[in-house]
């Protein structure tokens, strides 16, 4: 499958802290009440075992949270609640262990910078910063966190950008703990211009993943994202 995707705030150094979910007597917002305080929706994503449960991203309000299959929102993580999260995923074996991605991603001038990856172990309730995910302290690779998958094997790939447009995937076998940057681009500096929007390992095999590019290119990995092939080739492009 393809995807093509396609305001500048100065990111704030955070602590790697655990941040609650708002207090539970807010009220709960109707979609449309949710865009006009959070901008556009950048992800959605339904809980792996709970269909009504579902998790929206959002352009400049962070996380936000249904669970009412999307009548009503309310916001989650205090510490997300100013920045574009642009990435959610979950473990399959364990759904309670989640991550959001922050960073629009967007080609334009105004594209807002996140502050890394955040982590959850009790499904959402509250939220961590992965600390070798912030840009402040690892450098620019992490300001955009455009998308991120995981296997069955529990390893965890992170599509990332930075400001000039220059796409990375990162590998982490430790739950996010540590991340080692993987070359994907042969014969060419990793990431030239090339901002890559989704990548997405194969449910029926742990070792089989895929990412589609700015030129709609399709990159294939068959040993856990280690090492990547262009296996389709394409003129067209998603910028």
């Amino acid at each position: 499958m393809l995807f093509c995707f396609a305001a500048q705030t100065e990111a704030t150094v955070l602590p790697e802290m655990a941040v609650t979910a708002v207090d539970s007597q807010q009220a709960h917002l109707s979609s449309s009440s949710m865009a006009e305080k959070s901008g556009r929706v950048l992800v959605l994503f339904s809980h792996p075992a709970l269909p009504n449960k579902l998790w929206a991203g959002t352009e400049h309000g962070g996380l936000w949270q249904s669970g009412d299959s999307g009548s009503t929102w309310m916001p989650v993580g205090a510490v997300m609640q100013n920045l574009p999260v642009r990435s959610i995923a979950a473990d399959s074996r364990n759904p309670n262990i989640m991550y959001a991605g922050t960073g629009d991603g967007r080609r334009n001038e105004i594209s807002q910078r996140g502050q890394g990856m955040f982590m959850s172990d009790d499904g959402g309730a509250s939220w961590s910063l992965l600390s070798l995910t912030n840009p402040a302290i690892v450098g620019d690779n992490w300001s955009h966190i455009n998308s991120i998958t995981i296997n069955t094997n529990n390893v965890i790939l992170a599509a990332t950008s930075d400001n000039q447009h220059n796409g990375f995937i990162y590998r982490s076998v430790d739950g996010g703990r540590t991340w080692g940057l993987t070359p994907v681009y042969i014969a060419s500096k990793v990431g030239p211009h090339n901002v890559i929007h989704k990548v997405r390992f194969d449910p029926d095999n742990p070792n089989a993943a895929i990412f589609m590019d700015d030129y709609a290119n399709v990159t294939h990995t068959s040993d856990g994202g280690q090492t990547w092939r262009i296996v389709k080739t394409s003129s067209t492009s998603c910028k």
